[in-house]
This record gives structure tokens, C-alpha cells and sequence, in this order.
């Protein structure tokens, strides 16, 4: 199981998650979902599809749904991301190819957020902030 995996699919499920809440667990493709979601609404539905992994990894995205910027829930839904890696030998694979049509790279999430992919420059969101090179 790889670490890198599980940080590729993060933005698309805590997006997933922001969207909807906990009601993402239950909720059909939406046709006007923005494109930042659909991706994490399939990862959890593929998530989902073992019976054992399913009740832990509900609980981790309704606890995340309830506060998005603790990163202590965030951590939870990596771990057990991470148990059904380990449970289920082709499901790496598979959410792999879910990835792979994904384009989400950044996300922004709280007050004054900046989300970006790349920056070689100053980026600043403060009031009256003095920026020096």
C-alpha cells in the first residue's frame, strides 16, 4: 500500500465530503456536481463496496462532514483509507483508475484559502500585509 496513494486521494474526497456532508454516503451522482466532486463520490463509492470497510469508513466521512478543517478527522479517513488498502489486495488498483480521470490537484478549503497546483511567487491573504522579496 502506498502513502502517495492515499494523499492523491484526499482532495477529491474531503471535496466530496464538503460538498455534500455525510449525505455524500448515500447520495446519487448529481448531473450539476461540480467536477471537483464527482471523482471523490466515486472513490467512496468504490471505498464502500467492501462490507467489512464500509461502517468504518462511513463513520470517518460523517466525522469529517462535521468539522472539514480538524485535521485529527482528516487523519481518521486516511487510517482507514488505509486499513481497507491493506484488506483488499486490488482495490489500490482500482482507485488508481478512478484517479487517473480525476483533475484535482489543489484545493482550497477555510477562510482565505489559496489553492494551487504551482507557485514560484508571493501568495497573500492577509489585511494589510507588507511582503518583502
Amino acid at each position: 500500500m502506498e502513502p502517495s496513494l492515499v494523499d492523491a486521494m484526499m482532495p477529491s474526497l474531503t471535496a466530496a465530503v464538503a460538498a455534500y456532508g455525510a449525505n455524500v454516503l448515500v447520495r446519487a451522482e448529481d448531473i450539476a456536481a461540480v467536477e471537483t466532486v464527482r471523482p471523490g463520490q466515486r472513490l467512496l463509492a468504490r471505498l464502500r463496496r467492501n462490507e467489512d470497510a464500509r461502517p468504518r469508513i462511513d463513520v470517518a466521512v460523517q466525522e469529517l462532514a462535521s468539522a472539514l478543517d480538524d485535521e485529527d478527522f482528516r487523519g481518521a479517513l486516511r487510517a482507514q483509507i488505509k486499513s481497507a488498502l491493506k484488506e483488499d489486495v486490488d482495490l489500490a488498483s482500482e482507485l488508481e483508475s478512478l484517479l487517473a480521470g480525476s483533475r484535482v490537484t489543489a484545493q482550497a478549503m477555510g477562510a482565505r484559502s489559496v489553492a494551487v497546483t504551482r507557485n514560484d511567487g508571493i501568495i497573500s491573504t492577509g489585511d494589510n500585509a507588507t511582503i518583502q522579496r
